[in-house]
């Protein structure tokens, strides 16, 4: 096998290196003469340096389109072993793919899905970045499946130095941390154990966001929120509003941030929601790298967010002492909010390099992870139960059916559990969310699927390669009732004559349920594995997003259950996800979508 590789690969190189003598012989015969022509008319024309420079371009994609063809042969006799990653042609040296990768990365992506398939991962060169796009799931279930030898470092740099404003030595400690995301430092690392910066956040994260804590912290956004609602100045009459995405920005936030980080925050900053969409709209010019000069006031607001955070925890420090090992400390107070908080303050302060500006940042980018991405979801998931009455219908059904006959209140876990809001749940993140997720190897190349990701390669999977690809979706077993293109609510739900139905469905924590079942209607997520991916795969799946869901359903279930609503407008066609965010995360709207509102006179129970 080794000897017909090589021979092979003899023999194309040969080929490789006849076709670019071909393509320069071509240029050649058809600009020189031109050249000739022209200087014996114009000698002091410096034609021939302008040729040079535009025959560099030309002899580029001459080049790169041989390698990439000759890769694709090479793959072909290969068969499943040491495969190479063709990369994409292109003109410009070094620039490489840069040009569309910064104008439009999300399309540019998905025009190279369209163009060169499923079948094969694919390279991009951005200047020194090299990024492996992987499309196929079976080579996303690959990747994932090595995630402990996988990191996401360069974009956590990224944004922290981008997005957030970081420092520089604050970036050189995040670039410094090599001890791995185990419990126990990786065999040569020299970093503090109060520096493992990775496996801090990581780990705090995962305790505090699930569990006995997550519990608590789902009661009390419930609680919150049915609060807020309750004390709003909406009555019994019809009031319309020219927009509920921003109606839904300025009450849900609120009540989430008063959740996940106390009261004191918001009564300190009394712009801060306003504030903080501000900056949230121009997240994907930070990430962009802009200067501040191109957008002075997207820098002064995000330093205004900075200096808040600064004020607040200032305040709570003196306020309140931080205790880990007390078992009496309540899971929520009103300084600093939740544990999660309180144990990142925590952990944090005990990092040198961590002074009041980088816990500020920090904490900065952890309301941006909560808040961003779900409240698109919430809008979108509002926006299509009201498109279509009946859905709403059954939905308030399992908000019914999820209410305890002893509180009175609903049964979180139960609500969770029912299929068609799970099914709903799904579809929403499916169609609305486009974002990438960024791997590489950590200590050295990984393989999946036959081929080798370099430790100088970013691994590179889009969610909405995926979500619309139908090929990975009817190889999963699934009925494609409605194109990929549309929502439809019960595209994750399966009946008895369905070969993804099972017989006997084992109890599951809430939000976990590869399958959950009522009736004649079961929920089933089998066989998407590295199909749907809005939170990404492996080891670093998003920790958030119990908490989210639990945001999205609560909403739609207490706002419903307090209050009508109508859509002021029949036609809803030109509200559209916004791509500019891709692949940033959620999708919020394209445009402004009037509504009116109206509270009930005898809430349901």
């Amino acid at each position: 096998m080794g000897m017909f590789a090589g021979n092979t690969t003899s023999a194309l190189a040969m080929q490789s290196q006849d076709h670019v003598a071909h393509v320069y012989s071509i240029l050649a015969m058809v600009i020189l003469p031109t050249l000739h022509n022209a200087r014996s008319g114009m000698q002091h024309v410096p034609y021939f340096p302008l040729v040079a420079i535009a025959l560099i371009p030309l002899a580029t994609y001459a080049l790169t389109t041989v390698r990439f063809q000759y890769a694709l042969r090479v793959n072909k006799n290969r068969k499943s072993k040491n495969l190479i990653i063709p990369v994409v042609p292109y003109w410009i040296p070094f620039l490489g793919h840069g040009i569309p990768m910064v104008i439009d990365s999300g399309a540019y992506v998905a025009k190279l899905t369209e163009r060169f398939g499923t079948d094969t991962p694919i390279s991009i060169r951005v200047g020194k970045l090299k990024f492996t796009l992987i499309t196929n799931s079976e080579h996303i279930q690959s990747m994932f499946k090595n995630s402990r030898l996988l990191t996401n470092k360069p974009v956590t740099i990224h944004v922290l130095d981008h997005l957030l404003g970081a420092s520089q030595k604050v970036l050189s400690f995040y670039e410094a941390d090599d001890s791995g995301m185990a419990s126990k430092s990786r065999v040569g690392s020299k970093v503090r154990s109060e520096d493992r910066v990775y496996y801090f956040q990581l780990r705090t994260a995962h305790k505090y966001l699930s569990g006995q804590h997550l519990h608590a912290l789902n009661e009390r956004f419930m609680a919150t929120l049915g609060r807020d609602l309750e004390t709003t100045d909406i009555s019994t009459d019809w009031v319309e509003y020219p927009d509920l995405y921003r109606f839904l920005q300025l009450m849900i936030t609120h009540s989430s941030i008063e959740t996940v980080f106390g009261t004191k925050l918001l009564e300190l900053n009394p712009t801060f929601v306003e504030d903080f969409w501000e900056f949230e709209t121009n997240a994907p010019q930070f990430l962009h790298a802009m200067p501040r000069w191109l957008i002075p006031s997207a820098f002064r607001v995000r330093d205004k967010l900075i200096k808040s955070f600064m004020r607040w925890h200032a305040y709570a420090n003196s306020h309140y002492t931080i205790s880990e090992t007390n078992p009496d400390e309540s899971d929520w107070e009103p300084n600093f909010g939740s544990r999660l908080i309180r144990m990142r303050q925590d952990g944090l302060l005990k990092m040198e390099v961590m002074d009041a500006e980088a816990c500020a940042s920090e904490d900065l980018g952890l309301m941006f992870g909560l808040n961003a991405n779900v409240l698109p979801c919430i809008f979108w998931y509002i926006v299509e139960a009201l498109r279509r009455p009946s859905l709403l219908v059954d939905l308030q059904a399992d908000v019914a059916n999820s209410i305890s006959p002893v509180t009175g209140k609903i049964d979180l876990d139960k609500l969770a559990g029912q299929p068609l809001t799970q099914s709903m749940h799904a579809e929403i993140l499916r169609l609305y969310i486009a974002i990438f997720t960024l791997r590489h190897g950590e200590t050295g190349p990984v393989q999946f699927s036959g081929y080798q990701l370099g430790t100088e390669q970013l691994a590179l999977i889009y969610s909405r390669t995926g979500a619309l690809d139908e090929e990975a979706w009817v190889r999963s077993g699934r009925d494609l009732k409605t194109p990929l293109e549309q929502f439809d609510a019960e595209r994750f739900l399966v009946g008895p004559d369905h070969p993804l139905w099972v017989e006997s469905v084992e109890e599951k924590r809430p939000g976990e349920d590869a399958t959950g079942s009522c009736g004649d209607r079961q929920f089933s997520m089998e066989g998407l594995t590295g199909v749907w991916v809005p939170f990404g795969g492996g080891d670093r799946m998003c920790p958030g997003r119990h908490y989210a869901k639990t945001e999205m359903t609560v909403t739609l279930a207490l706002l419903f259950n307090k209050f009508d609503l109508e859509l002021t407008t029949m036609d809803t066609s030109a509200v559209q996800p916004n791509l500019k965010f891709a692949p940033f995360g959620a999708l919020p709207p394209t445009c402004a979508l009037p509504f009116r509102i109206r509270r009930k006179a005898a809430p349901a129970n």
